[in-house]
């Protein structure tokens, strides 16, 4: 299915921030939209944008409503989740894209946005995995706000990352899905995140201890999603350490176990995920990985 490309930006366009998940922590987002507007975009705060709900950004009403009235308006022409953390998997189910599909948006985000951006993929619309106005603007992170730009201004973006002794060399062409690990197997088995065949898979992760993260991969694993990629590519997994119960393997050593046996190209610590180079990925797109001996790069054909 070929996926559906939302109008790339314009300086004088309408973007919109909400809180879909967890509630921003600290003012960082206030840097973020002054990026926004640096940019030339007229920013809109969702009614509900800074709610709580205990750790969430409001009620689960509250977050809903927001995200349909964003979705649903046409003169907003991007949204930007202003951070992750919980709640959006909440709202999937009651979630109407006809608005949206009536005038498409770039929605931009990852983390617990995953969930919303394998819907979008699941449904057949491109969107872009990448950083949220709460971390624009932290250090180390200016070469993927400035490349941020360029994807939804232009279209076109390309990343060049070091080569990684656990690398498997080789070339890909293809749309590019996935995101957090943790969300993408709360997704599995369900019609969000229900095929990766002919893709190239991304996955990073958070805090997880090693063991969790063994037992996720072997999910996706037993349940098919790493046999027929078009390619893999491994961001940030940040802070995945050993627990009390031990696993001796890196998380990327794990990820090479589970995929040994099959032939396609892979790209170990790439530039995105939970770390301040939080390069953006578009999703839904055709896209090129090119893993040789000296570098990996992924471009947007």
């Amino acid at each position: 299915m070929t996926q559906i490309i939302p109008p790339f930006l314009q300086p004088g366009d309408e973007v919109a921030i909400l809180s879909p998940a967890s509630f921003p922590p600290t003012d960082n987002w206030k840097q973020g939209v002054e990026v926004l507007e640096n940019w030339g975009l007229r920013v809109r705060n969702a009614p509900n944008y800074l709610s709580r709900h205990h750790g969430l950004g409001g009620t689960d009403a509250e977050r809903l409503s927001d995200l349909q009235q964003m979705l649903d308006d046409p003169s907003i022409k991007a949204i930007f989740p202003i951070r992750g953390g919980y709640g959006v998997s909440r709202l999937l189910d009651s979630l109407d894209f006809s608005g949206f599909v009536s005038s498409p948006k770039w929605i931009v985000g990852f983390s617990d946005i995953t969930a919303l951006l394998c819907e979008l993929d699941s449904i057949g619309y491109a969107s872009v995995h990448g950083p949220m106005p709460h971390n624009f603007c932290q250090k180390g992170g200016e070469s993927a706000l400035q490349n941020l730009h360029s994807l939804l201004f232009e279209g076109n973006v390309s990343v060049t990352a070091p080569a990684h002794a656990l690398n498997r060399l080789g070339e890909a062409s293809a749309e590019i899905i996935g995101g957090n690990l943790s969300l993408l197997c709360h997704l599995v088995g369900s019609s969000t995140f229900a095929s990766t065949e002919g893709k190239i898979l991304f996955i990073e992760e958070i805090g997880e201890r090693l063991y969790h993260v063994d037992r996720m991969l072997l999910q996706l694993k037993r349940a098919g999603y790493f046999q027929n990629l078009a390619g893999l590519i491994l961001g940030g997994f940040t802070d995945c350490n050993e627990a009390s119960l031990t696993i001796g393997k890196s998380a990327y050593e794990l990820v090479a176990e589970h995929t040994s046996g099959t032939s396609f190209p892979i790209a170990f610590d790439f530039p995105a995920g939970h770390i301040p180079n939080n390069q953006p990925v578009l999703f839904g797109v055709k896209s090129k990985l090119l893993v040789n001996s000296q570098k990996v790069q992924l471009t947007v054909i």
